[in-house]
Order: C-alpha cells, then structure tokens, then sequence
C-alpha cells in the first residue's frame, strides 16, 4: 500500500505527460495540414471559370480551406494588421507574431511574399504561415516547457495558370 501511494502520483504525472506530448503532435500534424490545404487550394486552376480561373487565390477561400482542416478546439485569427505589413513574417519567427492566447492560431496569407496584398496571379507564389500557441494541461509539461508551446507551419506553392 505505502508502495502504490508512493508511486501513484509519479505514473499519473507521466500518464498525463504522455497524454499532453499527444497533443502536442496532433495539433503539429493538424496544423501542418491546415497550412498545406490552404495553399493548395488557393493555387487552384479552374479553366471552366472564365471570368476569373485563380477564383481561390484570396484571402477568403484560403482561410475557408484552412479552417476546415484544423484540430477542433483551436480558434484561427488573421491577425491585421501584421508586425509589418508589407513583408511576410519569416523565420524565426519572433515572439510577437504568435497569438497571446491559449490554443489560439495566427494565420498570415501572403501572396507573392507580400501580406498586404489580397490575391494572387498565376505564377506568383502563396505563403501560408500559421502560428500556434499550445497550452499544456498537465504541470510537468508546463514546468518543463513553460506555459505555452510555440508551433509553427509554412506551406508555400506557386499559383497554377494556364500551361
């Protein structure tokens, strides 16, 4: 009995641990996912729409895309405007960039490495940057890794045209 009683808190710490590194994969992996879908889709070519074929390379049917493939749980902002508008944030990334919040993801959409632009044409490429703020749940992942992990996925493709 002293035994278990002794030892129980220590394999709880390191059930919960596990569980926490979990996570922490799975929100790496879903984001990953996330950026790599949105800048797929936003180079899409659509030769059956002829007023406007790059239809997907903006803003709103990126972040459309992009939303759909994130973690449940995780709340996405596209943070405007950027620490520097006319630049696309690039690695590493500073502590500023990242979202204040638990869990939280900051999306930046620049096309042709440009934040302030609002779409792209064929040939130019999309960067899709997002950056996440992980909080651990359990504290020995907190007293090891602090309060919040820094996450990061970049997805960048060139927008498709016409061959």
């Amino acid at each position: 009995m002293v035994e278990s009683a002794l030892l129980f808190p220590v394999l709880m710490l390191l059930v919960l641990g596990s569980a926490d590194l979990g996570r922490v994969f799975f929100y790496s992996i879903g984001i990953t996912n996330a950026a790599r879908e949105g800048a797929r889709h936003g180079t899409a070519y659509d030769p059956t729409n002829l007023g406007n074929p790059n239809a997907f390379a903006s803003n709103g049917p990126i972040m459309a895309a992009l939303q759909a493939e994130v973690p449940s749980g995780v709340t996405v902002t596209q943070p405007y405007p950027a620490p520097n508008p006319s630049t696309c944030p690039s690695q590493p990334y500073p502590d500023y960039t990242y979202p204040t919040q638990p869990n939280t993801a900051a999306v930046y959409i620049c096309f042709n490495e440009t934040y302030s632009l609002i779409s792209a044409s064929p040939g130019q490429t999309i960067r899709v940057v997002i950056l996440f703020n992980f909080a651990p749940v359990t504290p020995m992942v907190s007293s090891v890794a602090g309060s919040s992990i820094h996450m990061e996925a970049t997805t960048v493709m060139m927008v498709q045209g016409p061959s």
